[in-house]
């Protein structure tokens, strides 16, 4: 018999809703049991949809660090730059992590996130999702068997939909690099991970990259 496992979510938006809704398709597998979010709305939809007590929603995950450990697992699926302090304080707690990507905005944070779950003893899996998709499935198949031969050159188009990045990089929460991450670490960590993920154990030994910013300027800027 495949045991639940309990989780608190940490951030109630659109990533920590979906993650969660897990547990309302497979209820005998996870079951969401504390919520912290400081959006009463957001809180308040999460914690009505998992029938999770008042006494286990927060508003700030704080609260729920200063109380003794009452899940297996935390999802910590706050904004980019609020990942770092969070996954610490819990995986210290004994939570295993769950954390959306990426990791962190600089590599000194991912390198204490990475340390502290290992000192910890805590398991941690970041939700690079591309890696389940069944293309990247076949393609992983494909590679490993030697059915398209030797891969020596990968070409990746990170395809952000104009509906996606008008909103979520202009309007919303990732429109200024200061407050979250730039678009390449957002976005394009799915096609580094993909890379590794289908040519492991093989290193890649080149990458380059281009882009820039045509449309979406001052100059522009609809009046």
């Amino acid at each position: 018999m495949v045991k639940q496992v309990t989780a608190v979510v940490i951030g109630a938006g659109n990533r920590g809703d979906n993650y969660a809704e897990f547990a309302v398709h497979f209820p005998d597998r996870l079951k969401i049991v504390g919520v912290a979010e400081p959006r009463k709305a957001r809180r308040t939809k999460l914690q009505n949809r998992h029938k999770i007590p008042n006494d286990k929603t927060f508003s700030d995950w704080v609260e729920v660090a200063a109380l003794p450990k009452f899940a297996d697992c935390a999802f910590i699926t706050t904004q980019d730059r609020m990942h770092k302090e969070p996954v610490v304080a819990f995986a210290k707690l004994g939570y295993h992590i769950l954390l959306e990507k990426p990791m962190a905005t600089t590599e000194e944070d991912c390198k204490e996130i990475v340390s502290t779950c290992k000192s910890e003893g805590v398991m941690l899996g970041v939700c690079h999702v591309l890696r389940y998709m069944p293309q990247t499935l076949t393609i992983k198949k494909l590679i490993a068997s030697g059915a398209i031969g030797d891969v020596v050159n990968i070409q990746l188009l990170e395809p952000i939909g104009f509906w996606h990045f008008a909103h979520s990089y202009v309007r919303g929460n990732w429109h200024r690099e200061e407050d979250s991450s730039f678009s390449l670490l957002a976005k394009a960590c799915h096609d580094i991970d993909l890379v590794n993920h289908w040519m492991s154990p093989h290193q890649c030994k080149k990458v380059s990259s281009f882009g820039s910013l045509m449309h979406f300027r001052k100059e522009d800027k609809v009046t």
